[in-house]
């Protein structure tokens, strides 16, 4: 349920249990400008921790990674039109929070991607040696269903 609620801030989908806490949304500029983007720092810090569980001890650290993050880090949801800009531009690092429902069970997922370059080679095979590669994939599978009855 938890982290049902922290998915949905997270989105910026503020849901309220009670009737009594609709003074919430008497100011939604304070809610999408401030809850949605801490809810989503706290979620980084939070990973971070993980990491290294001494490093924010002083809150000048603390300080100076919520800058860096700020700068170097676009944290939204996968929905968010911020998220397909920064990926279209070429952000240098996205985080994000991902529910997946797998098998009837909620799972919860941080999202780190880092953009950099990899070298591979590239290399092109000509017909005979994709078919002849394909007609021993096909072999193998005719070998394994065997049964010899």
């Amino acid at each position: 349920l938890f982290l049902s609620g922290l998915h949905g801030l997270f989105k910026g989908d503020f849901r309220l249990a009670n009737v009594e806490d609709e003074w919430v949304f008497t100011d939604m500029a304070l809610l999408r400008q401030v809850v949605v983007p801490a809810v989503r720092m706290s979620l980084k810090l939070h990973q971070d921790h993980f990491l290294s569980p001494d490093e924010y001890e002083e809150s000048s650290v603390l300080f100076q990674a919520i800058r860096h993050h700020e700068q170097n880090l676009v944290i939204a949801h996968e929905a968010d039109p911020v998220w397909r800009k920064s990926v279209l531009t070429g952000a240098p690092s996205l985080l994000t929070l991902r529910h997946v429902l797998n098998e009837g069970l909620d799972e919860y997922k941080v999202i780190m991607l880092n953009k950099r370059f990899l070298s591979f080679r590239v290399v092109k095979l000509n017909r005979e040696c994709v078919r002849g590669l394909w007609a021993g994939q096909q072999q193998e599978l005719i070998f394994m269903r065997n049964r010899n009855s």
